[in-house]
């Protein structure tokens, strides 16, 4: 069973509401799970790592708040960080546009008993290292439900055909004769438990690993390293079996809205610059490779890291996180507006680009995920709370340069005066995600 706390921090429980919403559904997961109630006296008390996963909603607006987070992430072994709030800091990032004495001094009843506030809201990446990311104002209900399965089934022990003392090689009929890595080939069965009835090599295909790590190496696991360290680039057909085998061996999720750090081809496509490198001594020689840990074994991990360094920057890799436009179902011809509108002027038509109308839509810098629910369902632009798309770090940034592509055409002064909320619109839910991400002062001499 495992074991799941939830932390509310500032929000609206709109994300716990999605779940929520998962209705029957939850009648499928909630024997699979035992749900801890958090509190500071009750988790004091347990053990540190002892909680499975634990989930974040909202963002740290007061010093206690802080605090809570930082003992959560003590007391969980994951922790997932749901919603644009948790996120990217959200709505309730616009309020670093002013200081705290601001916000405090503009309430209009009693603040006598107002808690001590931080003075500006970091994100909760910045205060604790998250696991996991789920974004979305709020998440849809099968974004959260896909992902808390995905978490069932990755903490379940392995099938008991899986026998991690031996490899796949032990059991083909290729080992002596017409083995793939004689041909230079790259096939993974060396360092692959064994116990699959399937035995691709047998049948003329590569084992791509979804047995999973083997306890004891193979006797071909040199021949699969002479390929992998000496390869210094990688042809299209490589590259595509690195991804296929990282996949099917580390059991990652392939759910595109849900970012996991623990997802190594995820994370060499968001964070490459999280990836520690480091070399290894190779017969004569040093050999570059990535610092990574998902297995227990130190010689898989060197392997999977020089993968994962042959990945990185090289063309034929391709891990693309597509943005909402990419899944709208409207008519686009240029994305050129005929005009500008604010979104209360007219009634948008529903086969048509909101930009192309003269709507100001997110869409093209936001990360798809949430079935382009405003565009389609609500005949509304997209307002980006899915946070912005791979390598995409100053989402409104990003959408004002390519604004200012769109409507080269027209008087600047034009298209500034029609923006009266620049922050509010461009950066909505990921300003406390952006570079200066708060207000700062010019200090005078």
């Amino acid at each position: 069973m495992v074991q799941l706390a939830f932390l509310q921090l500032a929000s609206c429980f709109g994300c716990h509401q999605s779940l929520l919403n998962m209705n029957l559904g939850l009648l499928n997961v909630l024997p699979e799970l035992d749900v801890k109630y958090f509190s500071e006296e009750t988790f004091s008390d347990i053990k540190d790592g002892e909680i499975t996963y634990g989930i974040i909603e909202g963002v740290a607006r007061t010093k206690q708040e802080t605090a809570n987070v930082k003992l959560f992430r003590k007391k969980c072994g994951s922790v997932i960080a749901l919603g644009a709030c948790a996120c990217y800091g959200g709505i309730k990032g616009l309020a670093n546009l002013y200081d705290k004495n601001e916000l405090i001094d503009s309430i209009k009843s009693s603040i006598d008993y107002t808690p001590d506030f931080e003075d500006f809201i970091v994100n909760i990446k910045d205060i604790i290292n998250v696991d996991m990311f789920i974004p979305g104002c709020p998440p849809t209900t099968n974004n959260i439900a896909a992902s808390l399965l995905y978490l069932i089934l990755s903490s379940k022990e392995l099938p008991a055909a899986v026998s991690k003392k031996e490899v796949v090689c032990n059991n083909c009929n290729l080992f002596s004769n017409g083995c793939f890595l004689g041909k230079n080939k790259l096939c993974y069965g060396s360092i692959t438990a064994a116990g699959c009835t399937l035995m691709c090599p047998n049948d003329g295909d590569v084992c791509f690993g979804c047995f999973k790590a083997t306890d004891n190496l193979g006797e071909k696991t040199a021949a699969l390293e002479e390929l992998i360290y000496n390869r210094i680039s990688l042809t299209s057909n490589d590259a595509a079996s690195l991804q296929h085998f990282i996949d099917l061996y580390l059991g990652v999720a392939n759910i595109g809205n849900f970012y996991n750090r623990n997802d190594l081809l995820q994370r060499l496509a968001f964070e490459p610059a999280s990836l520690k490198l480091k070399k290894i001594d190779v017969g004569d020689q040093k050999v570059k490779t990535f610092e990574v840990s998902p297995t227990d074994n130190e010689k898989i991990n060197e392997i999977i890291g020089r993968m994962l360094y042959l990945l990185q920057g090289d063309p034929n890799f391709k891990f693309s996180s597509k943005s909402v436009c990419s899944h709208c179902a409207r008519e686009i011809v240029d994305k050129i507006p005929i005009s500008l509108k604010r979104d209360y002027e007219d009634l948008p038509l529903t086969d048509k680009c909101f930009l192309e109308q003269g709507y100001l839509c997110m869409g093209l810098v936001t990360k798809a995920g949430c079935g382009t629910i405003c565009p389609n369902r609500a005949n509304a632009p997209c307002l980006g709370c899915y946070g912005p798309t791979i390598g995409v770090k100053e989402q409104g940034a990003k959408y004002i340069s390519t604004l200012g592509s769109l409507t080269s055409e027209r008087d600047p002064e034009e298209v500034v005066d029609f923006v009266k909320d620049p922050a509010g619109l461009f950066n909505r839910f990921s300003l406390a995600n952006t570079t200066l991400g708060r207000k700062f002062h010019d200090l005078k001499e």
